[in-house]
């Protein structure tokens, strides 16, 4: 003989509980894709919420709820460390910029208040030691961007990467290798060597008489990404390697949405 059919209470317990575990799945995925420059406060306070009333539901399991309180704390995580990402990134631009002295006031603020909620979020040592060491190499900076304490800092950060294609460059934003960016110009792709939030460096790319602040219309994505369509700015060309760095003049730029893209996919940046 098979198995008893569930009776009615137990069929519709379990279509509760299914209803719970596709809401909050819902739920996730819109937390991941919450942008690095809004503060999270309203996002852990909506996903505390969310936690609270599925405590009360007597359609969960214990192990549902533990899993789902796991997930979240872990979303509320990420969020927090792309927030502080977002801010130290700013911070250094602004710090540099002395024409943007006054905005960095704001910033530590809003970088403090992002700390102090670092101790609930579970953040290893290894990203604590990370945000320290940046915040420490920005405070350091002087608007110039020619602190010796900073260089010394920051060149001990850039020996974990590839030294930049030019001697005099300065790295505001953090380079990345993975997911490789593609960046399309006048139809030809090109496979970036690195990019950052703030531009990318391009190899094997034809002398077209590049000048440094030429404008540039271009395509980018990650792969199986979406395209993003971007006025950019040639930094420099060095003929004799063939390679062309391009830059954003803006924050909030195409650089960020691929980002964000990434983030979303569950993509790791390296």
């Amino acid at each position: 003989m098979g198995a008893p059919a569930p009776d009615g209470s137990a069929r519709e317990r379990a279509e509760r509980r299914q209803h719970w575990l596709e809401g909050v799945e819902r739920e996730l995925w819109a937390a991941n894709a919450w942008e690095a420059e809004r503060k999270p406060e309203a996002l852990l306070a909506h996903l505390d919420r969310m936690l609270e009333v599925l405590d009360r539901s007597d359609a969960l399991t214990p192990a549902d709820k533990l899993d789902f309180r796991n997930r979240v704390r872990g979303v509320e995580a990420k969020a927090y460390q792309r927030h502080i990402d977002f801010l130290l990134e700013q911070a250094m631009v602004v710090t540099r910029d002395k024409t943007r002295q006054t905005e960095r006031g704001g910033l530590f603020r809003a970088l403090n208040e992002a700390l102090n909620v670092v101790p609930r979020l579970g953040f290893s040592d290894a990203i604590k030691q990370d945000i320290k060491a940046r915040l420490d190499i920005i405070m350091q900076t002087s608007a110039a961007g020619d602190s010796t304490a900073a260089k010394e800092a920051a060149d001990r950060e850039a020996a974990l990467i590839e030294a930049p294609a030019h001697p005099r460059e300065r790295r505001t934003f953090t380079r990345w290798h993975t997911p490789p960016l593609i960046v399309t110009i006048a139809g030809r792709a090109f496979t970036a060597k690195d990019w950052s939030l703030g531009g990318a460096l391009l190899e094997d790319v034809g002398d077209h008489g590049w000048k440094p602040g030429q404008p540039i219309d271009v395509q980018i994505r990650v792969a199986d990404g979406t395209p993003h369509t971007e006025r950019l700015e040639v930094a420099r060309y060095v003929p004799e390697w063939h390679k062309l760095a391009v830059k954003s003049r803006r924050f909030g730029s195409a650089f960020v949405q691929v980002k964000r893209d990434s983030d979303a996919a569950g993509l790791e940046l390296v």
